[in-house]
This record gives structure tokens, sequence and C-alpha cells, in this order.
């Protein structure tokens, strides 16, 4: 796969497709961008689609020391700019839609639309204990055990226990991604100071928030306020739902290519 050097980092990243360009930005369990699945296939109907590995997963660089939401989002800018891309929609999911937030903040005329899923914009003490636990387990206990219960977190009862055999898989695909704990723990680093509060109402770009009703990673009030304080928001909020609805609720991702076509 080709390699893009930006700042002190190679990029591992792939492109697909033909048309506007779209920018897809994985999330913290995922990351990697083999992750997106059949979704780069569906999206690449439709847009040029550019898919990558954040620093610290996958074929993209590891390097050492804590990482940050706004660097990761100077290494999206970055990427464009080495490829040549002017302007672009966003999809970003949970971590994902972290970064989308500082891209829209740091390069607002390189936003067309943002797509953030799963999304938070400031600290929270409950959530940043879950991540802090997330953490120790794969660090003392491995990804073997932490995927297993991180994906209870997903879904809802009633899907998992139907659909226990497809989120078996996904869980050993999460287990064997190229994940250097290194990476892993300074990702997480991420998550815990990410904080855009005081400065969403700044983010001009069409913006598409969605999110679980039952999501307690990333809880679905918190993006509603996003929505209430950014002057060109939306929320939209799935009900029987958490931080998996995409999967659990397929029409879900029908509505994020729909609101690309508007702008």
């Amino acid at each position: 796969m080709p390699f893009a050097t930006v700042g002190d980092v190679k990029i591992n990243y792939t492109i697909e497709g033909s048309g506007d360009w779209l920018v897809l930005i994985g999330g913290y369990a995922s990351g990697n961008w083999q992750a997106w699945g059949n979704n780069i296939a569906e999206f690449a109907k439709r847009y040029k689609v550019l898919a990558f590995d954040n620093r610290g997963i996958g074929e993209s660089d590891v390097p050492d020391y804590p990482y940050t939401t706004l660097m990761m989002a100077r290494d999206t800018i970055g990427l464009m700019d080495h490829l040549g891309i002017e302007r672009a929609h966003f999809f970003g999911k949970s971590l994902g839609g972290n970064i989308g937030q500082w891209v829209a903040l740091e390069a607002p005329q390189r936003v067309r639309s943002l797509v953030a899923t799963s999304t938070s914009a400031k600290p929270e003490t409950r959530r940043n204990n879950m991540v802090k636990w997330w953490m120790a387990t794969a660090q003392d206990a491995g990804y073997a055990k932490l995927f297993p219960g991180l994906m209870t977190y997903f879904y809802t009862a009633e899907y998992y226990d139907a659909n226990v055999a497809a989120i078996d898989r996904s869980v050993q695909a999460l287990i064997a991604a190229k994940r250097p704990i290194k990476g892993f723990l300074h990702m997480g680093d991420s998550i815990l100071t990410h904080d855009t509060w005081d400065r969403i109402d700044q983010i001009k770009a069409p913006t598409l928030l969605m999110g679980g009703e039952e999501d307690i990673i990333t809880p679905p009030r918190h993006m509603q306020e996003m929505a209430k304080r950014m002057p060109n928001a939306e929320a939209r909020i799935f009900p029987k739902t958490l931080h998996g609805f995409l999967v659990e609720n397929p029409a879900s991702f029908a509505m994020i290519p729909e609101f690309f076509a508007k702008h």
C-alpha cells in the first residue's frame, strides 16, 4: 500500500472510486483502514474515497509519545496536502469524529461537510475512566481479553444474541489487526485529552452528528448539546441502539451519503 510522509510520521493509505473526495477517519477500536470493510466499496460508487491508518496502528508509524486529536487532525490535513486534495467531505467514527472536529477548526476551507458518529467534544469523567480501563486491560491482559468485552458496549442484548457468530468474526479481526500496544495507549491518550467544547461554535461546515440512543460510551445527550452550539449542525439519534448503531440499524448508514449529496 502507498505511504505519505507527514511531519514525523509515515501514513499508510488507500484510495478507491471516483468523484468528489470523501475522507474516512477511523475510530479507536478499529483504527486501521481495512476495518471500514465494505463501507469503502459502497462509498466508492459515488465518491473518491481516501481511507488511512491513523498514527499508532496498522502500517502507519507508531511514535512513542502521547497523541492528541489535534495532532491526528494535522496528520489528516498533511495527507490531504500530499495528495493534492483541496476540499472533501469527511466521515469520522467515534475518535475519528473527534479528529474531524479539529480538521474543521484548523482548515475550515477544506471541509465541504462533516459526519461524526458516536463522537464527543469534551472530557467526561465516566468515559475517561472507561477508556483508562480499556488501556489497562490491553496492556495487562492483551487484546484477546479486551475486545470481546469491549464489543458488549456496542450492541443491544437482543442484537448481540442474534448475531454472535458475526460479532465474533469482528472481534477476531480487531484482535488480529496490527496494533502495537504503545500506539493503542497513545491513541487512548488522545481521547482523554480531547476538548473542542469552547470552539465548536466556530465549525461552520454542514455537520451531521449521529448516535445510538442507549450508547454509554458517547451519550446522545452530549451530541444533541453539541448540535445546539454549532451553527450548521443537526443531531440524529437512533432508538434501541448503542455505539454500534450503524451496524445494528443499517438504514442509518444510508443517511450518510444522502447528507453528503446535499453539500
